[in-house]
């Protein structure tokens, strides 16, 4: 359906109004600038695609979400990288959130609240239960690294505790359906904050592998969940 050059998609979101209408966070090529890398949209169910939202050649987005209950807010996480044999460079000034409330016509920065400077990769999700509630796991330094949260769909932010992981790899932030303080956090061990993000522990890897990557969460049963390893 397109897209080729982004080489590597981070998320996909589809209008729940419309499934003709999707959004596509292009990371672009890991081991090179340049390739297709924003946001794109589709309104003809990805027979042709417009970039949205474009940062630069080195910047690729990984999350993109709508909100369940005014598609026309879309949210987005922008990711600074680039991956070589020798090194890599994990994050940038240009790592940021982003927000529009036409549809992805325009945008603006979320980042109120939020670290400065040099910032890696950005996981972002909303709780179901009451989407103006938004959550974010901060890859930065100097202390800022940590879980961040809004009430306020991401008008400002408010840092809940510190925590670090390999954004290179994992940072990915899932929320319980139904309990607004149960998050989840993917890592090489997946992560757990009972208290919206204030204390994070280990939920517990026995008889299955390590490496998380995915996770979902039965609404119907929330202590049943079915998680994405690479193992």
């Amino acid at each position: 359906m397109g897209l080729q050059q982004s080489e590597d998609i981070g998320r996909i979101a589809v209008d729940p109004t419309n499934g003709d209408v999707v959004y596509v966070a292009a990371y672009g090529p890991l081991w090179k600038s340049g390739g297709e890398r924003g946001i794109y949209k589709t309104t003809d169910g990805g027979k042709t695609w417009k970039q949205v939202l474009n940062v630069s050649e080195h910047t690729g987005f990984h999350e993109v979400f709508t909100d369940p209950r005014y598609p026309n807010i879309v949210y987005a996480a922008a990711h600074q990288r680039q991956r070589k044999v020798f090194t890599y460079i994990g994050g940038g000034p240009e790592s940021a959130l982003y927000k529009s409330t036409d549809g992805g016509a325009t945008w603006n920065k979320m980042m109120n609240g939020l670290p400065s400077g040099d910032i890696g990769r950005i996981g972002l999700n909303y709780f179901p239960g009451n989407p103006d509630i938004l959550y974010a796991v901060v890859e930065a330094g100097e202390g800022k690294a940590g879980i961040y949260k809004s009430v306020n769909r991401g008008a400002s932010w408010e840092k809940q505790g510190g925590y670090n992981t390999s954004g290179n790899y994992y940072q990915k932030i899932f929320c319980d359906p139904k309990d607004e303080n149960k998050i989840f956090i993917t890592n090489a061990y997946m992560a757990v904050s009972r208290d919206g993000g204030k204390t994070v522990s280990n939920l517990g890897e026995k008889s299955k592998h390590i490496d998380n990557h995915a996770l979902w969460i039965n609404p119907a049963n929330t202590r049943h969940y079915l998680v994405g390893c690479d193992g």
